[in-house]
């Protein structure tokens, strides 16, 4: 077997916890908050410009070669033209072939050099945080190891390969390796060197490895420091200062020490000194416990308010900066979030410190996923995670993962959960690595949803500590564990409320289940962000870079844009995470129906019931005419849009007149919504009626009982561009739904089709409705009431244009304002990945309304 075939990790020093070593006489800065590690006189890094060039795999590299090409250190190869940038989700990127790699494996050979003032009686570590999938090291021409786990630091001791003055690294990376099997994660599949590269310069006797640990007795904080070192240290501690023995423990007592929380994250500091160098660490007194049913942070049951993280930044991929993370983090506070699940490994290691600043807490999830598993065979099985997960040969790899998780971040106290990994079933393959977890950190419990595809033998498995779901109904979470008397422990939902376009609205009948339970301890919004490709004329997602496997825009499923600006759903989880989970109607006074015109006249076509004109004192108000609307697309149509369009075919429903009546002032039309080869799925009575200024427009409605739901039924026209402005009642500011208004407020709004079109979805949709509206008056056209609340929108493009265009930078430039006025507008739920949208919240099966327009 070639390295690649296996799991075994060579030349590479063993896993430890993340820290940067200071001398002692050196200043210590900080930025952002967190410990500035380049003020260290024993940090070198290696971060910059090296020299690469691309193989077909790496058989072919020689480590003479010339490398005429540049790149940038950290980054993803396929944000710098070589490869192919690709998103996939639940299936593997190459053949599947376990152990066996395909031929064309491409390898990058990276190249550069660095000087180094080599001192006798100095250690050097050659540090690598993030190498995506695998690498084979050469110090100046020889070679040192290979190491895997992407998102795992890999650490070299090269002193006896380094040299007093100039040096070459050289660096084989590999796309893909046996490990990619366990990386099988909803994202871009990004390679190469993506995080930091650095040396540290040490003594040749130094602190190696430590374990910080608080708890409370009484009144007081406990902190327990244990060396794990081959070297004896001297810690300092606020006044206090002690001397700990290599391999043993010492303590310090805080009486009535500030506890850290995400709402009040405090920190003290801990300085560890030896053989003239120092460790700076930042401890935050906290407890961590499961009492009963029921998650505790030091002692007190909290709610998790949380959502998942990918590193992701639309210009450079899976390669993130500092200010990209607190970005994030201050973004999430400001949305009332207190938790991150790190979906799907390990982040950054600053992102924990960072955490510990700013006041978040962290399910730190292990960098294991075989969802591919699943679809080897081509169909999507989840118990062939089973088989995977029962296979020992993959043991090694995931303890590997599992202790690279637990003691880089051990010594962080927002990190409150360890999670086993993802999406991967459960079984002997696991034993190793969670037995390790229990027995290495028994402050912290474990997590793992994969418990659910698992036989049913492991379901109770003492090496996890509570039940997760992802997308369950609430209905199954009320069966299946609130009323299950053998579910005795905490419940999470690792993921939910799948934030995929107009999405979220679910969230407020989620948390009306969490606040009232205790057993409940929150969720995880999957997920942050969208993750879009940056191109200068707007953002890219899976299959637009000419990748043949893809899945589309699943990778737009965020409830930020890619540059982090939320989107309607974000206000909404803000609102529900805040506390409130409902928002009622309120009584408002409405406007005055005062209209300009004197007198209105229409034109109405016979055949098929549609108001071809309005014209209000001879000037013409439609620039097209009103006709029914019965289709819409968003995101969590996706597995009823198919049938919609291809079954039922409501794209191309005209209205058949049975009959027409012709008044003194007006029409009655009964007639039915209906396309050619298939039976009605609307019928209707429709009746217009024009008095002076005003036009009246009764309707009654009943859908077709084979139809098993409807996206919407309405009337949708449009109107001259400079009419754009428009007030309303109703819920606002954001677009609002039968299911998702919490965090609107009823009332009166004034706004625009420019402002009401929600422009962060990259691939278009259905926005900018506000549900239960009362009034809507679009300057200069019309006013309108109803006997009975409806939804509408104002916005710059047709239902048709949001339907079938794939990206927001494609719409059109129009020379009109699109107007829908709805009986009744489908929810928008979170059936992309989640449950089937509630009956209540499906468009009614029959109904009437009357609206009333003054022109």
């Amino acid at each position: 077997m070639r390295e690649y075939e296996r799991f075994e990790r060579i030349g590479v020093e063993n896993h430890r916890s993340y820290y940067v070593p200071f001398a002692e006489e050196d200043k210590i800065k900080t930025v952002y908050g967190i410990i500035d590690r380049k003020s260290s006189s024993r940090f070198i890094s290696l971060d910059g410009v090296w020299q690469i060039k691309q193989h077909d795999n790496v058989d072919k590299v020689s480590l003479d070669e010339q490398l005429s090409e540049e790149i940038p250190v950290p980054a993803c190869v396929q944000m710098h033209g070589y490869d192919q940038i690709q998103y996939i989700n639940v299936r593997y990127p190459f053949p599947v072939m376990l152990p066996k790699m395909p031929k064309i494996n491409p390898c990058w050979h990276y190249r550069r050099s660095f000087t180094l003032d080599k001192k006798e009686g100095e250690k050097y570590y050659l540090n690598f945080e993030g190498v995506d999938s695998a690498f084979y090291l050469y110090i100046n021409g020889k070679y040192k190891g290979y190491s895997q786990i992407s998102h795992a630091t890999s650490e070299f001791d090269v002193t006896e390969l380094v040299k007093d003055g100039e040096n070459v690294v050289d660096v084989l990376v590999l796309k893909w390796c046996v490990s990619t099997y366990l990386e099988c994660q909803d994202k871009f599949r990004f390679s190469g060197i993506f995080r930091s590269v650095y040396l540290l310069k040490r003594p040749e006797k130094h602190i190696r490895d430590y374990r910080i640990n608080t708890s409370f007795a009484g009144e007081y904080g406990i902190l327990t420091f244990t060396n794990e070192s081959k070297v004896d240290a001297t810690l300092r501690f606020g006044r206090e200062m002690a001397f700990v023995k290599a391999g043993k423990q010492v303590e310090f007592c805080v009486k009535n020490a500030r506890k850290w929380t995400a709402e009040n994250p405090a920190l003290y500091t801990l300085e560890i000194c030896a053989e003239g160098e120092k460790i700076v660490e930042k401890v935050g007194f906290r407890s961590v416990s499961i009492d009963g049913k029921v998650f505790k942070i030091n002692d007190e049951a909290i709610k998790l308010k949380g959502v998942n993280r990918h590193d992701f930044n639309p210009k450079t991929g899976a390669t993130v900066t500092l200010k990209n993370i607190v970005t994030d983090l201050k973004l999430m506070k400001s949305l009332n979030v207190n938790a991150v699940r790190t979906s799907h490994y390990p982040n950054m290691p600053e992102f924990y410190q960072l955490c510990d600043v700013i006041g978040l807490y962290v399910m730190d999830e292990a960098d294991v996923e075989m969802h591919g598993a699943a679809t080897r065979d081509g169909g999507y099985d989840l118990t062939l995670w089973g088989e995977y997960a029962e296979d020992e040969f993959f043991s090694d790899g995931i303890e590997d993962r599992h202790r690279a998780l637990v003691e880089r971040d051990k010594n962080r106290p927002c990190v409150i959960i360890w999670s086993l990994g993802n999406e991967s079933s459960f079984g002997k393959a696991f034993f190793k690595g969670a037995k390790y977890i229990r027995s290495r950190d028994k402050s912290r419990p474990v997590h793992y949803e994969g418990l659910q595809n698992a036989s049913k033998k492991y379901y109770y498995t003492k090496l996890v500590d509570m039940v997760s779901m992802m997308y369950p109904s609430v209905e199954t979470i009320q069966k299946d564990v609130l009323n299950n008397p053998k579910e005795t422990r905490p419940f999470v939902l690792c993921e939910y409320t799948h934030a995929m376009g107009n999405i979220c609205g679910d969230i407020a009948d989620y948390w009306e289940l969490i606040y009232a339970n205790e057993q409940c301890m929150g969720g995880f919004v999957w997920e942050w962000a969208d993750h879009g490709i940056y191109t200068k004329k707007g953002y890219l997602y899976g299959g637009d870079h000419g990748e043949m496997e893809h899945d589309g825009n699943f990778c737009i499923d965020g409830l930020v844009t890619p540059d982090r600006k939320p989107k309607s759903s974000a206000w909404e989880m803000k609102a529900v995470y805040g506390g409130k989970t409902r928002s009622e109607i309120k009584e408002i006074e409405l406007p005055a129906m005062q209209g300009k015109a004197k007198a209105i006249a229409i034109t109405v076509d016979e055949n098929t019931g549609e108001l071809l004109s309005i014209k209000a004192d001879g000037k013409e108000m439609l620039l097209s005419p009103m006709r029914w609307n019965i289709t819409r697309y968003i995101d969590n149509d996706r597995k009823l849009a198919p049938d919609w369009k291809d079954i039922y075919r409501l794209e191309y429903c005209e209205p058949q007149i049975f009959s027409c009546e012709k008044k003194a002032d007006g029409y009655v039309f009964e007639g039915c919504l209906a396309a050619r080869c298939m039976m009605p799925v609307v019928t209707f009575k429709l009746a217009y009626k024009v008095t002076g200024n005003k036009l009246s427009i009764e309707t009654e409605y009943e859908v077709a009982s084979y139809m098993k739901t409807l996206p919407r039924l309405g009337f949708e026209f449009t109107v001259d561009k400079a009419c754009d402005k428009f007030s309303y009642v109703g819920y606002g500011p954001y677009e609002s739904y039968v299911d998702r208004h919490v965090a609107c407020e009823y009332g009166y709004y004034e706004s625009s089709a420019a402002e009401n079109y929600e422009s962060g979805y990259v691939r278009p949709q259905e926005s900018g409705s506000h549900y239960a509206s009362k009034y809507l008056c679009v300057d200069g056209v019309f006013s309108l009431t109803a006997e009975t609340p409806f939804s509408f929108s104002v916005n710059p493009y047709t239902t048709a244009q949001l339907r079938d265009t794939l990206h927001v930078f494609e719409l059109p430039n129009n020379d009109f304002v699109n107007v829908c006025v709805d009986f009744a507008m489908r929810g928008v739920g979170s059936a992309a990945c989640g449950p089937d949208l509630p009956k209540q919240c499906e468009v009614p099966q029959k109904g009437k309304n009357t609206f009333y327009f003054t022109f």
